[in-house]
């Protein structure tokens, strides 16, 4: 639990943990300016950035043989199929940040996932849904120099 802050803590620990929203922010060259929500009723401002109520489902997945890194679905009402469009226009993956707040102190993120990116997108007329992955491991570049023991006898 080192990742939370201390009054998230204390709250836990008194029963009585304080309420949490998510916020999503999605940035994509097919859209104007970042998409910023969040699932709080009525909508929350977070360090200065205005995050409207937008209703949305968010799971993780752990690892698996085929996704060795995990990975998220989430999946957004898309009712004027404009997160879709923006994401079909986009020549380049759109990034994503998910956070997790108090909504008695939005501006201190509790947990967070930075400059994710949004594999995959799938839609409707009513919803979009996004695969989203932490890091591709697929687009790294590989190692230049191999380790055997006559380069690096150090090491074994």
């Amino acid at each position: 639990m080192t990742d939370v802050t201390e009054a998230m803590v204390e709250a836990a620990f008194r029963g009585e943990p304080d309420a949490v929203a998510q916020l999503v922010t999605i940035r994509s060259e097919g859209l104007a300016e970042p998409l910023n929500v969040t699932d709080w009723p009525g909508g929350l401002t977070s360090n200065g950035v205005e995050h409207v109520h937008y209703p949305f489902q968010l799971s993780w997945a752990g690892a698996s043989q085929d996704s060795p890194f995990g990975q998220a679905r989430l999946t957004i009402a898309n009712v004027d199929q404009a997160i879709e469009a923006a994401s079909d226009a986009a020549e380049e993956p759109p990034e994503i940040d998910l956070s997790v707040v108090r909504v008695a102190d939005p501006n201190v993120i509790e947990r967070a996932l930075m400059d994710a990116r949004i594999a995959s997108t799938e839609g409707d007329r009513t919803k979009a849904t996004a695969v989203i992955r932490p890091r591709d491991f697929n687009e790294e570049p590989a190692c230049a120099v191999s380790y055997t023991p006559a380069t690096t006898p150090g090491m074994f």
